[in-house]
């Protein structure tokens, strides 16, 4: 009878919050997740045959559940309670870092990417064969402070990957590898303990290593007023984890003592605004201080008067690198190929281009599912 009693009362529990759940209004956007939410997904024949329909129900039911955050710090206290050393979703690891979880590299994509670059390489070679081209790859968090992940966390062997990069794309691109030089810097504040991006003078670094590498003079630490713009901080691990028990991050912005200024024009509209954007200090994505977040195509003309024009392509761990370049060339162009849908070779061919930089994390870099506008 006890038994039955208790049956009762589960599945009474179960029918009472998928009750509430379909009573409570769908949400859009998680500003602490920083991300859309599942939508309900359309019922139709061809969802229920493809298996399209169970999958993205099952991605609505799990976003769309009643007090979700909560359950999530639920979850979070009891695997930190039980000395777990990740929940599924982020590692704990040694003086309040938090990883992200490496996924699986998907070798179809991968070879894709390769293709698709070596075609892009083709055509830019095609088009001029004076235009350098470079690939700046960046290091996964995990990768540079191993000494402070748990034991035994399995982690993708970067150093592998960009083996592969180096061997199976064409001579016309040099590839910077920062893991490294990262590795000499990792007891200095190079990445956010709450978030996967680097800091601004982990980006200093590579702004370093990549003028060095083209035979350019890059600004030194002293040359630049660093100021602490923000100290509160809590960026894309944290919402995974949705607890933390440390302090938050700080953010650093790097302006030159030598004033360079500069026009901006974000997708063809000339704004006025600085290239950081301090109304993201008030938000939760404060990351995005830096040019304002991810946009199609930023184009910015300095008063440097040197007759250098650099187009990145890249990710965006570039946010915060490319304040430091409007400091070496008259020209920046940044676009992000997975929000500009417009061929990116044309865009080459219609302006004097001299340097391009593929600016990637290295997983995203192989994995990547945009760049297929490359190889137009």
């Amino acid at each position: 009878m006890k038994d039955k009693i208790k049956t009762i009362m589960f599945v009474g529990l179960l029918l009472f919050i998928s009750f509430v759940n379909v009573l409570e209004p769908s949400k859009v956007f998680s500003t602490k997740e920083n991300r859309y939410l599942q939508e309900l997904p359309k019922l139709n024949l061809d969802n229920l045959i493809s298996g399209k329909f169970s999958t993205e129900f099952e991605k609505y039911a799990s976003d769309q559940f009643i007090n979700r955050d909560s359950w999530i710090s639920l979850k979070t206290i009891g695997d930190l309670v039980l000395l777990k050393k990740d929940n599924n979703r982020v590692y704990f690891g040694k003086n309040n870092y938090l990883f992200d979880v490496d996924g699986e590299l998907d070798e179809e994509q991968f070879r894709k990417n390769m293709d698709n670059i070596n075609i892009f390489l083709s055509n830019l070679s095609k088009y001029n064969k004076d235009i350098e081209i470079n690939a700046l790859l960046i290091p996964t968090k995990s990768q540079v402070l191993k000494d402070k992940l748990p034991l035994y966390a399995p982690i993708i062997d970067e150093k592998a990957i960009v083996d592969r990069v180096e061997s199976l794309l064409s001579d016309n691109i040099n590839i910077l590898d920062l893991l490294n030089i990262y590795k000499e810097k990792n007891n200095e504040y190079i990445y956010y303990k709450t978030d996967h991006h680097w800091t601004t003078k982990g980006a200093y670094y590579a702004y370093k290593l990549y003028l060095e590498s083209m035979g350019e003079n890059p600004l030194a630490i002293q040359d630049f007023i660093i100021t602490k713009v923000n100290d509160e901080f809590l960026g894309t691990s944290y919402r995974k984890a949705n607890f933390y028990l440390g302090s938050p991050d700080q953010i650093y912005s790097y302006i030159p003592k030598k004033e360079i200024n500069y026009n901006i024009t974000i997708n063809n509209d000339i704004k006025d605004n600085s290239i950081y954007d301090e109304s993201y200090l008030n938000k939760t994505d404060k990351y995005s201080y830096f040019l304002g977040g991810d946009k199609p195509l930023i184009e910015i003309e300095t008063s440097v008067k040197n007759d250098k024009t650099i187009l990145i392509i890249k990710d965006s761990f570039a946010n915060s690198f490319v304040p430091f370049l409007v400091n070496n060339y008259e020209e920046v162009i940044i676009i992000d190929p997975r929000y500009y849908k417009i061929d990116i070779m044309d865009y080459i061919r219609r302006n004097d281009i001299d340097e391009v930089l593929m600016l990637f994390n290295i997983q995203n870099f192989v994995q990547e599912k945009s760049f297929d506008n490359l190889s137009r």
